[in-house]
């Protein structure tokens, strides 16, 4: 087992915002509940932090990417996409956890995608 020195996760959580708009896409996603839109939230590494007051930093560097990210894993349609996509949008539609410890459990090498 090793510690990940370099890099802290973020896990986004969708917040009411983010829910409602996922269930008012279409006919389809009107069935889906809260808690499955919930169910298995995204975690995204990034430079690691040995400060809290880093953290906004981090998220001011990644949020548009963070927040497309979020937005194309439920709904690849751009057109559909919310027109304001800024940081204070970004905290109202999305709760973030921070953490700095990460341990890589596993023998194999990484397989990186783009």
């Amino acid at each position: 087992m090793y510690q990940i020195t370099n890099r802290a996760i973020i896990i986004l959580r969708p917040k009411t915002l983010f829910i409602e708009w996922v269930r008012n896409y279409d006919e389809e996603s009107k069935r889906l509940t809260a808690e499955e839109i919930m169910e298995e939230p995204n975690a995204y590494m990034v430079h690691d932090y040995t400060m809290d007051g880093e953290k906004d930093l981090i998220i001011k560097e990644n949020y548009k990417t963070l927040f497309e990210l979020e937005l194309n894993n439920w709904i690849t349609d751009e057109s559909a996409w919310p027109k304001k996509r800024d940081m204070k949008t970004f905290k109202q539609w999305f709760h973030m956890e921070f953490h700095s410890m990460v341990f890589d459990l596993c023998d194999e090498d990484y397989i990186l995608e783009e």
